[in-house]
């Protein structure tokens, strides 16, 4: 693995913290893209970048600590050490959020049509995100006999491990295409974050039983604290994915070129 790519006496260039910041810039691109071609103000999610993206973090590693508190008890200096891994996506998701739905509200911009817009680009983000985890040698799965099985460090000589950090990268990567194409094309606002809520849902619950037992922790039932999570996510996002689609009007197909949005048709929260 590489989890340094460049040290330079005291400097190190971390593999995950540089994937980190790369992913997250992709996401704020590509949400800020599809933005204007709604006539949205794109714009905004680049200049809510920083407050978005210290929110993410801070809560991606608070979450993470907080379940895996146990191996931090003792050691409270190693709850700063982002850069050796050990983040909670949903944690900076849930931050990320919060933060991005404060500054849109502050600046009076429609927060469900903006989340819509956004989606893709989480997705895109954490698809590159997981390429840092890969490097790093963190987050892989149990034991296999398929040709694309990796060694992991501290795994046991010869034996070859799931990496279900490239089945998540592509997965999203996967994700990541179908939400932008949904977005192009008719939906109620709200439709394609809640589609994006379902679809991570599923991918992560399906991946995390190849991690289950080995870097993710039983919790319940057989069942990982994310993947219980996912299971109440998945069902929120089909549940407001189909009210949705019940009882809003459907904004037209995105323009060729930015284009306004009715006003009607976009919710303010």
């Amino acid at each position: 693995m590489f989890p340094r790519i460049v040290e330079i006496g005291p400097f190190s260039l971390y593999s995950f913290g540089l994937m980190v910041i790369l992913g997250f810039g992709a996401g704020m691109w590509l949400a800020a893209r599809l933005a204007k071609r709604r006539g949205l103000p794109g714009d905004a999610f680049l200049d809510a970048a920083v407050i978005i993206l210290f929110a993410s973090v801070a809560g991606a590693r608070l979450l993470f600590v907080l379940l895996n508190w146990k191996d931090y008890s003792h050691q409270l200096a190693e709850v700063a050490a982002l850069w050796r891994g050990g983040m909670s996506f949903h944690g900076g998701v849930i931050a990320g959020v919060a933060a991005g739905v404060f500054y849109m509200r502050r600046h009076k911009i429609p927060v469900l049509a903006m989340a819509d817009a956004a989606a893709p680009g989480i997705a895109l983000g954490y698809a590159i995100g997981r390429i840092g985890c890969f490097l790093n040698g963190c987050c892989y799965g149990g034991p296999t006999d398929l040709p694309w099985g990796v060694h992991f460090p501290g795994a046991a000589p010869g034996v070859h491990l799931h990496p279900t950090q490239i089945y998540a990268m592509l997965a999203n990567l996967a994700l990541c295409a179908l939400l932008a194409r949904a977005y192009l094309r008719p939906h109620r606002v709200g439709q394609i974050i809640a589609l994006y809520v379902g679809g991570y849902s599923l991918y992560r619950f399906l991946v995390e039983s190849l991690r289950k037992g080995y870097t993710a922790d039983v919790m319940a039932l057989g069942l990982t604290e994310a993947q219980v999570f996912s299971l109440v996510s998945f069902a929120a996002g089909v549940i407001w994915w189909f009210w949705l689609q019940r009882n809003r009007e459907p904004l037209p197909a995105a323009a060729g070129r930015p284009a306004e949005v009715p006003q009607d048709a976009v919710p303010s929260s």
